[in-house]
């Protein structure tokens, strides 16, 4: 029985084996692990060995994780195998640590600036890797954009914040990965906005009760239609979209509600089996094969004019794989190519799940069906050069309107119109570029469409809220729309991922 904490410093390129020190000390005492440590030490360094070569850990032993000790004391804790409940966490600083910067008040501010998350070593030995928090910033290849959220936690006394996506792996009897995906996205979500709340695996399992019909435990995984329902429960307004009914259609869809910072879950599928990722950024693969991309054609006036999607572009997505290490890299159309098994490696996208806000009606389709109504319109659109850029996404108006008052060279006036426009909580956004400006490093619009993501109106542009473009503005006014005598401008690229 240990009656207190253990702490250990080290350097990442020690922590392999200081770690695995620690399971050999706690977890295996009563094991015979001569087979079973080869499997544990692949594990853990295909994590570390991911990590930058300049960061320092603290592992500590025991750590009461509030996910595995869930699913202790409600399955592990009934089997005859004897489970410990304790967890060993790794946390992990930038640059050298000491045990006196714990200590010296005057240094938390370092520790604080340094800290770059955590990750928890469970003791189910054949699935070790349990709930983690680790900044992007930890990883050698940083190169990408994604959806982020704080934790905090307390490491020695010093409470710290970390800004990340969770990640988890599966257990392989409490959570499959269907759950693993449902636990992370609400952590997500739970963690950073006050209308939803994390759900431990037990919650998880309560939720889906009246969807089920034989017993959750030990889990046999879920099918998507279920992971909806489960989030229905939730309080999210859940859409399904198969690749069936929209084929490549499908990948703009998942790249809107990217750009939108809304985490999208991957249903895999390949001939035998299913799995389910959380898609959760994307980095931008350049422009060399910008010539290669689909042009679509709109009709404004007498005239049909082109123009290019930035969905199109060449991207890698982000994803948090419970059989990787976090935030790595895939095609959307080869999602399982960092597979070594060929049947993995063969999985394609079958269907996708998103967790809409209860109250946005207008889903991503119908909204882009909408914006190209308003733009080819008469009265409120505009006809912009031959080979235009679109970009399409939606945006909570706070986070909108936030963006609109750090613009620099914007009009006042119209500064303070877009201000005082009424807007419902979730906008869909479009803006217009021409390719030289969106190719240059600040991404000037030529013009911006937001529309009523609470409108399901199908046949009308009632949903139009405010359209800027170069020779004059609109915006809606008790139900009519009004002409500002303003020329839009110096409206920068609006980003929801960092």
């Amino acid at each position: 029985m240990i009656n207190t904490i253990d702490f250990e410093i080290t350097p990442i390129d020690e922590a392999v084996e200081a770690i695995l020190e620690k399971i050999k000390e706690y977890f295996l005492k009563d094991i015979d692990d001569k087979f079973l440590s080869p499997l544990i030490e692949s594990s853990v360094a295909k994590l570390v060995d991911e990590l930058r070569q300049n960061l320092y850990c603290v592992i500590e032993y025991p750590y009461v994780d509030k996910v595995y000790r869930d699913s202790f004391y409600h399955y592990y804790s009934s089997k005859h195998f004897t489970y410990q409940r304790d967890c060993i966490r790794i946390a992990l600083f930038d640059g050298e640590i000491t045990f006196n910067d714990f200590l010296t008040p005057e240094n938390h501010d370092k520790l604080k600036k340094n800290f770059l998350g955590f990750f928890v070593i469970r003791p189910t030995i054949n699935a070790i890797h349990g709930r983690s928090m680790i900044s992007p910033l930890a990883f050698e290849n940083q190169d990408f954009q994604i959806c982020r959220c704080k934790t905090s936690c307390l490491v020695y006394g010093v409470k710290l914040e970390v800004e990340g996506f969770p990640f988890s792996s599966q257990d392989g009897e409490t959570i499959r990965c269907a759950e693993t995906t449902i636990w992370a996205l609400m952590e997500y979500f739970g963690n950073r906005y006050a209308e939803y709340s994390p759900a431990l695996p037990a919650k998880i399992h309560k939720a889906l009760e009246r969807f089920s019909y034989e017993r959750q435990l030990p889990s046999n995984g879920l099918t998507m239609d279920q992971v909806s329902f489960a989030l229905k429960e939730f309080g999210f307004g859940t859409r399904i979209y198969s690749m069936d009914a929209y084929q490549d259609e499908l990948y703009g869809i998942i790249d809107n509600y990217i750009e939108s910072g809304i985490p999208v879950l991957l249903g895999l599928q390949n001939e035998e089996a299913g799995h389910v990722i959380i898609a959760i950024g994307k980095v931008s693969e350049g422009e060399k094969k910008r010539d290669a991309q689909e042009i679509k054609k709109i009709k404004m006036g007498m005239t049909e004019i082109g123009y290019i999607e930035t969905c199109s572009f060449p991207a890698k997505y982000i994803v948090q794989d419970d059989n990787f290490i976090p935030y790595k890299q895939i095609s959307l159309q080869r999602p399982g190519e960092h597979y070594e098994d060929d049947k993995c490696k063969n999985y394609l996208i079958d269907s996708i799940v998103i967790p809409l806000y209860p109250k946005i009606y207008l889903e991503a389709t119908l909204a882009k069906s909408l914006l190209l109504q308003v733009l080819t319109d008469d009265y409120v659109g505009h006809q912009f050069a031959d080979g235009f850029i679109l970009r399409f996404y939606l945006a909570s108006s706070r986070s909108f309107k936030q963006h609109v008052s750090t613009m620099v060279g914007m009009e006042d006036g119209l500064k303070s119109n877009i201000f005082m426009t009424k807007m419902p909580k979730f906008i869909w956004c479009g803006e217009v570029y021409s390719q030289e400006k969106f190719e240059a490093v600040d991404k000037i619009t030529d013009g911006l469409i937001i529309l009523d993501a609470t409108e399901a109106n199908k046949e009308s542009i009632d949903a139009l809220i405010f359209a800027g473009y170069p020779d004059r503005c609109i915006t809606l006014n008790e139900n009519n729309f009004v002409i500002l005598h303003y020329n839009f401008n110096n409206f920068h690229y609006f980003s929801n991922l960092k």
